[in-house]
This record gives C-alpha cells, structure tokens and sequence, in this order.
C-alpha cells in the first residue's frame, strides 16, 4: 500500500445525531459526531455502556437511520435517498457480537452465500476463496460442518472470514469477543490482529483494553452519544486529559 493512499479518508463523518423519541421525551444517542476514517486506519471505540458506541458504528453502514448529518463513503454520501445502501454495504463487512451465521447451512454454504448471490461469482471461485480464509484462520477443517458443531471462537472466526469473502474496504466489528467465553476471546483477537497487520481498515468496538492498546491506530472515547477524547492508544491510555475518560479507565484496566 503506498504512503498517500495511507491517508486517503475512506469514511467521513459530519454532525451525526441520532434522537429516539418517546413520551418522556427525546433521548440523544448520538450528539453530533464529527470525525475521519482513513483507508488502512485501526479505529477503536471505547467507553461505558450506553455511551452511543454501537450505535455509532451501526450508523457507518446505515443499520441505524441518523437523525441528522452525513456519511460520505469513499466520496458518496450514503446518508442521501439516492445512494445505493445496498451497493455499498457489500464494500463495508460486519461482524456482529453474536455471529448471525444461518445455522442449516454448512460453514462453506454460509461463506458462498453473498459472494454467489451478490457479486455473482461462481460456486467453484467463491469456494476457492473461502477454503483460502478458513485455512488462514486455522478453520479449513471445518468447511462441512454445521455452525452448531463449532466452538463460539470459532463461530466468530468464521463470522469475520465470512465477512471477507465479500472482499469489502472496512470491516466494522461490534464488540465481537462479548458474547465469548474468556478462553475463545484471545482466538478471535490473534485473527484481528492479523487482518490490521495486512492493513485493512477496521472500525471496532470492544471492551478489551490491551487490544485497544496493542493495534488501534486511533482510539477514540465515547460517553452521552459524544467524542469526549481522542488519539493514540499511548496518549489515550497512558496520559488521558478528561476527567470521564480518567475515571473509565481506572475501573476497566
């Protein structure tokens, strides 16, 4: 990857606010969120619960409507009645806290699914492929199994290598190692890592602190549908500048 395209800004975030209205009456999940995404960039999400995070993230491919503002994707804005959510979302991979795999279908069925359906490649290319992603992530093994005969690390591995085979520009993963067991979680961090380290760009919201630490690019802290502080994993945890931000990572690390 060559330096300038580096920086291009992939995603581009104006203004975003999110209202959920009721009869107590409107409640901000998002706040007016204005940042950049650059192509190759690790972004970490953090904060408590409720912060806006997920909703946040989910934003980026529009599974949440925002209220108001804009997305521009790869210079369209998505946010626009005219944009082709659906184009797009193929460019834009997720991965989910509770891995949404279809469970009669085989782990390869369920990897060749979209590419077949929505790229339209053929049943010998789309396998090809993702033989090749199950064995990077030590999985080939279990091409012809049923999602309930594998491990919850192992789901997620196949969840995140799913996502791949739509060969997409961003993953956004949504606190994928929360639903896991301690013991799996490492599994499913060590194929993050990896793919960061082959310079995808990766939008994550997670809880776990040293992976933050060790391959975000950029860390950026949410609390009341706000960006309260940002920066570096080393400016971020090591000397943090907001009050909030010093008292959540006092109860987390």
């Amino acid at each position: 990857m060559s330096a300038d395209k580096t920086n291009d800004v992939i995603i581009s975030v104006s203004d975003l606010t999110k209202i959920y209205s009721s009869k107590a009456g409107d409640l901000f999940a998002l706040a007016g969120i204005t940042t950049e995404i650059k192509r190759g960039e690790v972004l970490v999400i953090i904060g408590p619960s409720g912060s806006g995070k997920s909703t946040f993230l989910r934003s980026l491919n529009l599974l949440e409507r925002p209220t108001e503002g804009t997305i521009t994707f790869e210079g369209v804005d998505i946010t626009s009645p005219e944009s082709n959510i659906n184009m797009l979302r193929q460019k834009m991979g997720m991965v989910f806290q509770h891995f949404n795999l279809f469970p009669h279908l085989t782990i390869m069925e369920n990897m060749i699914l979209a590419p077949r359906k929505l790229l339209k490649m053929s049943k010998a290319d789309a396998e090809l492929k993702a033989l090749e992603l199950l064995e990077r992530v030590g999985l080939a093994d279990r091409a012809d199994a049923y999602p309930s005969q594998l491990s919850g690390g192992q789901k997620q591995r196949i969840a995140i290598v799913r996502a791949l085979c739509m060969q997409p520009d961003v993953l956004l993963f949504d606190e994928p190692t929360s639903a896991l067991d301690p013991e799996m979680v490492g599994e499913v961090l060590d194929v993050m890592k990896d793919l960061a380290r082959s310079g995808m760009t990766m939008v994550v919201v997670t809880h776990e602190m040293g992976f933050a630490r060790e391959v975000g690019t950029r860390v950026i802290f949410m609390d009341e549908g706000r960006i309260i502080e940002e920066g570096t994993p080393e400016k971020i945890f090591d000397s943090p500048k907001n009050a909030r931000l010093k008292t959540f990572l006092a109860k987390v690390l």
